[in-house]
């Protein structure tokens, strides 16, 4: 059953059709003239019922459309929509917190082995002596050129000074890290000789032997 909107000739023919049953006439129901609906069964029962050309069923059917009956509307909680709104917020932290966490692995010492612990603190040790190196000399250059030398004259000569024990102290630095990878490489392609010096055979009457003269045996 299809049900239609009401046009104002709908509302006219269902106001006509109406007035025209009479009370006696207990087998033909009066249509509902509130609804803002109509079913397409009971327009044909009104063109049917009416049979004039004023009301007829392709009449009856132009301007109308699909009726599509409007949802309800949904009672709000303020309480629900606080908790929903804390919830959300909550999920979106996590997702947040877990997106950090994959994205940017933790660098934990246990994830460590020595040598590399060794190896960082070496680094880390190696960069400090070469930052004191490099500002105490351009210290030095600056405290020496202050009698004879503008300013200057005295940044350039600290500027340089420091840029020569610079490049001497990282190249010194790889030369030495160099050095070490030879080494490594060179162990690495060492290959380990063994070599059998003594050989002794255990019989089955040696189980009855004492330690001492096992001992005796070996050192013959």
């Amino acid at each position: 059953m299809v049900k239609l909107t009401k046009t104002e000739l709908i509302s006219e023919a269902i106001a006509v059709f109406n007035e025209k049953i009479s009370p006696e006439d207990c087998n033909v129901k009066l249509l509902s003239t509130e609804s803002s609906f109509v079913t397409h069964n009971s327009l044909g029962k009104l063109a049917l019922v009416l049979n004039s050309s004023e009301y007829t069923f392709s009449k009856l059917l132009t301007g109308t459309q699909i009726y599509i009956p409007s949802k309800p509307e949904k009672k709000t909680d303020p309480e629900y929509d606080v908790r929903m709104n804390r919830l959300r917020a909550r999920l979106q932290e996590q997702e947040y917190q877990e997106m950090i966490a994959s994205a940017v692995p933790k660098l934990s010492s246990s994830f460590l082995e020595p040598s590399e612990k060794k190896e960082i603190k070496q680094q880390i040790s190696v960069i400090i002596n070469i930052m004191f190196s490099v500002v105490s000399v351009a210290f030095a250059m600056w405290t020496w050129g202050g009698s004879s030398l503008n300013t200057g004259k005295r940044l350039l000569l600290s500027m340089l000074a420091s840029l020569v024990v610079l490049v001497a102290e990282v190249t010194l630095y790889m030369g030495y890290i160099q050095r070490i990878d030879d080494a490594r490489k060179e162990e690495k392609r060492t290959k380990e000789i063994k070599e059998v010096i003594r050989r002794v055979e255990f019989l089955p009457s040696t189980a009855k032997t004492s330690i001492r003269e096992i001992r005796e045996r070996m050192e013959k």
